[in-house]
Formats: C-alpha cells, structure tokens, sequence
C-alpha cells in the first residue's frame, strides 16, 4: 500500500516559519496558537458595608491577545532564520504555520517574544520559540507535502572545550494596546496595535573548566554577544558528579562608548 506523503511528519507535528520568500520548514515536538481576553478592570475604593456586589468594575473591553509557541529541533536552514537580519532583531515580523498531519493553523505578522536555543549531551540542539500577533489564528489549506529531509543538528555540533551545556536566551517586551471604549456588547477583537519594548539576550553556559566565554557558534552560523557577565559560580553534586563552572552573560550596549545599542552581532 502507498503510503500518503502529506501524513509523513515523524514528529509532533511540523511548522513553516517565513518572511518574504524566505521559508524554514521545522518538525516540532510541540506547538499551540491561542487567544485570550483582556478586559480593563477598575478596584472600587469604596464599597458600602451592606452593598453585596463586590465585583471588579469593567473600564474598557480591552484586548484580545492571540499568542503561540513551537518547540523544534534545530536543522540547518531554521538557523537561516536566527540571524540579526531576521528572528534576532528587534521588531521582526514573520509567519507561523503549524500542521500536525491532518490540519493546519496559520497566524500571519508575528512578532517574537522569546526564542530559546540549547545544547546538551545526549540530545539535539533544540529551540523554543513564543510569538504574539493582532490577528488570530486561521485554517488553511494544505500548501506541501510537509516532508523535512535535513537531519536535526546533534548536541555534539555545539559548544566549545569543557563545555557541558548552553542555553541562549532572546526575550523581547510585546504588548497589546486596547482601546478605551466600553460598549455593550463588547466590540475588541483585536489589540489597536502591538507596542514592542526592550530587547535582551542572555547566555548561559555550564562547563568542567573556569572559562570565559563572550561568543558562541551554532553549527556554521555565528554571532557575537557584547555584554556583561551577570552571574558565575561552582556547584558539586557530590562524589558521583564533576564539579561544574557556571556562567551567565548579558547582553548591555556601552553609553559611554557611544554605542548606537546593537548588542549582538
């Protein structure tokens, strides 16, 4: 019997991230799009003694936030998307398709919230990424046959001497605005627009030996973090474990260098 290329997945589930013309097709372990209310509320200061009504007091009808998040292993084109021309920049707009085999779910104009890339042994370098769009969710049609042909990216492509494991951090402040109306029935299917705040990135890397380390390289792609260490220390888990060297660096622009606040390179 043939078998149906549509339905050869393998995985949770597969996922288009594009911009333009450019496409990243990623087989995700997991994945999910949602919406929820966000109503304006008002605390009333007074409330009389013998007054049973104690609710919250509605002030405008608010927003509705439609989120989303994929999880994925890491395969050389996804990579072509985590530069900072593209998912790395602050402001990136970009779309997300999911399908798992049987249906497909696209939200269009996304802007990022988090992207986690990590490596360990034994294991994928994997990804998470967290997205927030004006618009919900919406079926399509099936556009490919879904089928991933590169190899997932081993941990072992990853890091540097005596480093154990990684984890790089992208977060980026994305918040819905409402409109200050307060009708009956309630009108806000929407946010009025998504205002995008700071931006940071956070590496943090586990090694057997005291190191320094201010740049990472994920397969044949690299950039450069410029920043600060924000945390390092040892930790020992006993006669069974090696004694570990932790550091955490953040990313932060010089004032007073002149920096003009790009931060990773």
């Amino acid at each position: 019997m043939a078998t149906s290329d549509v339905k050869r997945l393998g995985y949770g589930g597969s996922a288009e991230i594009s911009s333009g013309a450019t496409t990243a097709q990623v087989l995700i372990t997991s994945g999910n799009m949602d919406q929820a209310s966000a109503p304006s509320y008002l605390e009333m200061l007074d409330i009389l003694p013998d007054n049973t009504t104690r609710s919250k007091v509605l002030h405008a009808d608010g927003t509705v936030a439609y989120t989303g998040t994929i999880a994925f292993d890491v395969t050389t084109p996804a990579l072509a998307f985590m530069t900072t021309a593209r998912l790395l920049m602050r402001r990136y707009q970009f779309n997300i398709r999911i399908h798992d085999g049987e249906n497909q779910w696209v939200m269009s104009d996304c802007y990022l919230t988090q992207l986690t890339l990590g490596g360990a042994p034994a294991g994928f370098i994997t990804a998470s990424l967290g997205f927030m769009a004006t618009s919900g969710k919406a079926a399509s049609s099936v556009a490919n046959a879904y089928i991933l042909t590169d190899n997932p990216l081993g941990y072992w492509w990853s890091g540097n001497t005596d480093v154990k494991e990684w984890t790089l951090t992208m977060n980026q402040a994305v918040e819905p605005v409402y409109v200050n109306e307060n009708v009956s029935p309630p009108t806000a299917d929407s946010p009025r627009y998504l205002k995008v705040g700071l931006v940071d990135y956070q590496l943090d890397v586990t090694c057997y030996s005291q190191q320094t380390h201010n740049q990472i390289f994920i397969s044949t792609t690299s950039f450069t973090l410029t920043g600060i260490t924000g945390a390092k220390g040892y930790t020992f888990n006993g006669v069974n474990d090696l004694g570990m060297y932790l550091h955490s660096f953040v990313t932060a622009a010089s004032a007073a260098s002149g920096s003009d606040g790009v931060i990773i390179t």
